[in-house]
């Protein structure tokens, strides 16, 4: 079974709040929990009381193999939770590897670099 931490969203339309759990990764986004770690409110003001995790229990979650969101993931860094499944890809598009000198290049922008051939028998 390959569990996810991931949020729960609860709460009314245009005033929603999210628990924190772990989940199995089949189920659906509010599903059955194996287990609450914590609360997301982001509408509350005070930042202190935004983001409330048992961090403990979320570092056990990581250390067996749970899969972070990339919400849970952000939120479990500015908490100050260190661990290595928490580094996420920086934004924007993956830069493509250098062709190698020998490799040619594509066929459709060799065809427009070769010049046209002059007609035989003219």
């Amino acid at each position: 079974m390959s569990v996810k931490l991931r949020l729960k969203r609860l709460g009314r339309s245009h005033g929603a709040f999210f628990r924190l759990n772990a989940i199995d990764s089949r189920a659906p986004r509010d599903g059955r929990v194996i287990e609450e770690l914590g609360l997301y409110d982001p509408r509350n003001k005070e930042a202190g009381k935004q983001f409330i995790a048992k961090l403990d229990r979320c570092k056990y979650w990581l250390d067996h193999g749970a899969v972070p969101s990339e919400t849970v993931s952000s939120l479990l860094k500015k908490n100050g939770l260190e661990h290595k499944s928490l580094r996420l890809p920086k934004p924007g598009k993956p830069k493509a590897a250098p062709a190698a000198a020998g490799e040619k290049p594509a066929e459709g922008a060799a065809a427009a670099a070769a010049p046209a051939a002059p007609a035989a028998g003219a």
